[in-house]
């Protein structure tokens, strides 16, 4: 008996190759941290030293007052505004005790305050490293997001002049950098020791700069998430742990700082204080007396922000009323078209079904921003302070979300020469502004 004939199976369709990861040298990171750093020490060398007026140095004359009171006495001054140590003395210690030791060694050197304008530098070098580093963690897959991040933190120019002035900013901007990193890797790995390490960035960060306090809130949200949002959820004990290990780690590094200004001023976030002692600066009141409304109060805020935030600089013309010199016009409009077409790119990007950071991350960084943005829009219904270098703190999730929103704007196969590309771009825009203030 014959066996019936079997059908014949289709030949089943050709299978694609697994996608590989773009690969990138591990010298990358290293050349953009150098040159980062070799444009900190030509703007150092172009730029004057001391000068309170300059926006692209701000207040380094009171910042290296402070440091010279440490260096005398290694001990904490009692705030007296403009007198004693200097307007900048209410602020935390750690960044002054740090320079100190540096002042300490290269005082002996020619022109002392440039050197310790190197300090600043090395901060500012870290904030780019740990840019790179976290991004690399939050998509493995995409390693040219992270270079782009990176390389957008190293070539922008406001970036790179905070990074050659005295002052406790670069030191900030690292701190937040560090603990916004560790509450990442707190998410994805979560234990103890994860979260001593985040404890102890918050901590440091407290030491450094009152909005740092920031960090506290971030670090409680980034908590809920391990119970709520991860497809893992962490026991509800653990979770404690974490939680409070946190706090416990960073209030014993940097509570002590609010115990000292609640004892001396009864006043533990120097709020009052620092609003009497800046009693006599510009304030939004100043204006709407003017006859300003408030749209075209905030208008104008949000135009000297969004310039400082890419470049703002000072003369000693204009040293003694901190009104800042721009750029030409055209660069800043350039600056806002790019910065739009990377927010539309963002959209784009964030649909995409693969090589995306998970919700909770991205919403985290995004919240960091967000406090950021509400803290200097508080700040600026009392000051006038149109400074976009607040905004740096949160340099992390700013340098992320551009980056991802820059490719957006192109077809995959084109995404790692376009991260290449801005990185150029910015590089030179940072030397063509070294040439400018140079010629002032």
């Amino acid at each position: 008996m014959k066996k019936p004939i079997q059908p014949k199976r289709a030949a089943s369709p050709p299978q694609k190759p697994p996608a590989v990861a773009p690969t990138l040298p591990k010298w990358s990171i290293g050349i953009v941290i150098a040159l980062h750093f070799l444009l900190c020490l030509l703007f150092n060398w172009a730029v004057p030293f001391g000068n309170n007026g300059y926006a692209n140095t701000p207040d380094e004359g009171a910042h290296f007052q402070f440091v010279q009171h440490i260096a005398e006495h290694w001990s904490l001054p009692k705030f007296e505004g403009y007198e004693g140590a200097g307007y900048e003395s209410h602020q935390p210690p750690l960044y002054y005790f740090l320079a100190a030791i540096w002042h300490r060694a290269t005082a002996s050197l020619p022109e002392p305050g440039k050197w310790l304008r190197l300090l600043s530098s090395l901060f500012s070098a870290g904030v780019v490293w740990l840019i790179w580093r976290a991004v690399r963690a939050l998509m493995p897959g995409s390693p040219y997001v992270a270079l782009g991040a990176s390389g957008f933190a190293a070539f922008l120019p406001m970036h790179i002049a905070i990074g050659s002035a005295v002052g406790n900013d670069s030191l900030t901007n690292l701190m937040f950098a560090g603990a916004l990193g560790s509450l990442l890797t707190l998410y994805r790995a979560p234990s103890s020791k994860n979260a001593l390490l985040s404890g102890g960035w918050i901590g440091a960060a407290l030491l450094t700069k009152a909005t740092a306090i920031l960090l506290l809130p971030l670090a409680m949200m980034a908590v809920f998430g391990l119970v709520r949002f991860r497809s893992e959820p962490v026991k509800r004990a653990q979770v404690i742990r974490i939680g409070l290990s946190i706090l416990m780690v960073a209030l014993l590094l940097g509570g002590g700082w609010f115990v000292r200004n609640a004892i001396l001023y009864d006043d533990p976030l120097m709020q009052k204080t620092f609003t009497q002692a800046f009693g006599g600066t510009a304030k939004a009141s100043d204006f709407l007396e003017g006859g300003m409304t408030w749209g075209s109060y905030l208008s104008l805020v949000a135009q000297w922000t969004f310039r400082s935030f890419w470049f703002a600089f000072g003369s000693p013309e204009t040293a003694q009323t901190g009104v800042p010199l721009f750029m030409p016009d055209a660069l800043y409009l350039m600056a806002l078209l790019w910065q739009i077409a990377a927010l539309i790119g963002l959209i784009f990007r964030l649909r995409e079904p693969v090589d995306t950071p998970n919700r909770f991350s991205a919403w985290l960084l995004a919240s960091a921003f967000a406090l950021t943005l509400i803290t200097f829009l508080l700040f600026i219904r009392i000051f006038f302070q149109a400074q976009g270098r607040y905004f740096f703190p949160a340099l992390l999730p700013i340098a992320f979300f551009n980056a991802l929103g820059w490719e957006g704007l192109f077809p995959k196969a084109w995404r790692e020469r376009a991260h290449l590309t801005l990185m150029i771009a910015l590089c030179l825009l940072s030397v063509l502004i070294w040439a400018a203030v140079l010629r002032e």
